[in-house]
């Protein structure tokens, strides 16, 4: 993944808690996660609001990847960096970065790959056009179509 910090037009401050920090003295990996999950729900909050959900438009996380560069420590001031890269048409793919505010360098990185999903019938579903503008719009055109998904 090639990737510079100016690329990222949504950024979450996290909070480090007490309880996320392992025996190893660092943030836990499986709290990595956590972190990467609350950037993309808050992605998708701040750029679809109410439509996703609506008439049970969701989307479904079907893959993932995370590469840990360097550790995140208890006293880091870290935010999570999210992306939309690709759009398919039933799918999303996403990348994300945690790294320390105004560090231009990771120390994690997810790509994941969601998948349009109506809730109450569990069936895949096309990406709406209207969020399809969404997103085109919030990531100012940098959008690649992704053929494949």
């Amino acid at each position: 993944m090639d990737l510079k910090n100016d690329v990222f037009n949504h950024v979450v401050p996290l909070q480090i808690r007490f309880n996320d920090i392992d025996r190893l003295g660092h943030v836990n990996n499986a709290v990595v996660q956590e972190f990467f999950d609350l950037g993309r729900i808050t992605y998708f909050n701040d750029t679809l609001g109410d439509l996703l959900g609506k008439e049970d438009q969701q989307l479904v996380i079907v893959s993932y990847k995370t590469d840990f560069y360097r550790q995140i420590m208890p006293n880091d001031k870290v935010e999570v960096r999210t992306k939309i890269h690709k759009l398919g048409n039933k799918s999303i793919r996403m990348w994300q970065w945690i790294a320390v505010v105004g560090e231009d360098t990771p120390k994690a990185i997810n790509d994941s790959v969601l998948s349009g999903f109506y809730a109450g019938t569990d069936k895949s579903m096309v990406i709406p056009e209207e969020w399809r503008h969404i997103f085109d719009e919030f990531e100012k055109g940098t959008l690649i179509p992704d053929k494949d998904r």
